[in-house]
């Protein structure tokens, strides 16, 4: 494989945007929810544990639909799944949007949850399968641009309106209904991006087919009978759990702790998490520029040993909020160098195009499951020990620390197409 720079044509940056609103949806939701349960918390009357039962009941609905839109869009054809999927999360959002009691709160949750959990597998594959792989690292690293866009609008526009009581999560979760409705539209009506995903995907097929490369149907029996696709899957998934139980309790709880644990206001812990945010966006730029060259390991060293310092320095002095505020906001700037995208651009590389999906949501799913039933406690275990919680923050950060590590040596060991191993062939599809 040449070490020849490619290019994102026109085309390439529009499917991005379209297909890249999956994983806005994805943190929109997560962010617009730890947004909104102090807010319910209050009009509602909901105790800690109805408040962790619904972002469980998020996390758990997102991880179902990774493990099943997986699987139906590597057998019925990604763009069909990738279609229907963006309407029901625009349902989904406007039943949450609309909701005053919890029945409907959590009908609306799971639906939306659902639906976007299925829409993140399949997007990354519609973008891999046409894109050439030497532009894998800013095509996904494009993606992580509109997740963190997801993070900081929403927790923007909780700002906006967090003073307006009930209004509040009706905003929000209304906006996420607007934008996957418009998205829909554009997918299933919009000639003009059809023909652009057919033209990407006849480009790449024939690239493929001048080197010997051929599709093929494979079975999850077969998959899990290669080393080279299970060993990946083994220590992908793991980084990506311990990666995601800190970032999935900062997006989903941040608000609620600042609020109740460090006795800050509403307005306040939407400030410091809209700061964060828009630090993570800048960091996000600048990893864009250096996600496909021989800089990308160098900035995950980087990103761990900042991810550790941050819950070293927050668990050592917790009973000090203005030491956690930073630290949260450092912590957040690390995510986007050694996390979400370095996972999506491994899930993209590691494995044959015709089952990435079915495995990224596989993998994708477990870790939403166990994810989910550390979110049904945090709340309670805010309260019980904070400095427990981020004393276990900081284990997460060794253990997913040394999965990158591993990882990195797999990827020489299997010859993957890389920054780092330009010269190694393609692995063999079979």
């Amino acid at each position: 494989m040449s070490d020849e720079k490619v290019s994102l044509s026109r085309d390439n940056i529009l499917l991005i945007i379209v297909a890249g609103i999956a994983s806005y949806l994805d943190a929109a939701l997560l962010v617009s929810l730890g947004v909104a349960l102090p807010i319910w918390a209050n009009y509602l009357h909901l105790n800690s544990w109805i408040v962790g039962l619904l972002s469980t009941a998020l996390t758990i609905s997102v991880a179902i639909g990774s493990f099943a839109g997986g699987w139906l869009s590597d057998h019925f054809g990604r763009v069909t799944v990738f279609n229907y999927d963006i309407l029901f999360v625009a349902i989904g959002s406007a039943v949450v949007a609309s909701a005053r009691d919890v029945p409907l709160l959590m009908v609306g949750v799971i639906v939306a949850g659902l639906a976007s959990g299925a829409d993140l597998p399949t997007s990354l594959a519609v973008i891999s399968e046409r894109m050439d792989k030497r532009t894998y690292g800013r095509a996904i690293a494009s993606t992580q641009i509109f997740w963190t866009v997801g993070i900081l609008l929403s927790q923007f526009i909780g700002m906006l309106s967090a003073n307006a009581g009930m209004g509040s999560p009706t905003t929000l979760f209304g906006w996420i209904g607007l934008v996957a409705f418009v998205n829909w539209c554009v997918r299933v009506f919009s000639k003009n991006f059809r023909q652009i995903e057919e033209g990407l995907a006849e480009v790449v097929e024939e690239k493929m087919a001048q080197v010997g490369e051929v599709k093929k149907h494979y079975k999850l029996r077969e998959l899990l009978r290669n080393t080279s696709y299970v060993l990946p899957l083994i220590f992908l998934t793991t980084f990506y759990l311990f990666w995601n139980l800190p970032a999935n309790t900062w997006g989903s709880f941040v608000n609620y702790f600042i609020v109740t644990v460090d006795n800050r206001s509403q307005l306040y812990s939407t400030v410091i998490a809209l700061i964060a945010n828009v630090f993570c966006l800048l960091v996000n730029v600048i990893y864009l520029k250096i996600s496909d060259s021989k800089y990308r390991y160098k900035a995950m060293y980087v990103g761990i040993a900042t991810a550790l310092v941050a819950f070293l320095s927050a668990g050592i002095f917790s009973e000090h909020w203005q030491v956690f505020t930073f630290a949260y906001i450092f912590y957040s700037g690390s995510t986007v160098l050694c996390g979400e995208a370095l996972y999506k651009i491994w899930s993209q590389t590691f494995y044959p195009v015709d089952a990435r999906a079915t495995l990224t949501g596989f993998s994708y799913g477990f870790v939403r499951v166990i994810t989910a039933m550390f979110s049904l406690i945090t709340p309670t275990l805010m309260g019980y020990s904070p400095k427990i919680l981020l004393w276990i923050m900081v284990g997460c950060t060794v253990v997913f620390g040394t999965c990158a590590l591993i990882i990195v040596r797999l990827v020489k060991r299997f010859k993957v197409s890389d920054p780092t191993t330009v010269n190694h062939p393609i692995p063999n599809e079979g």
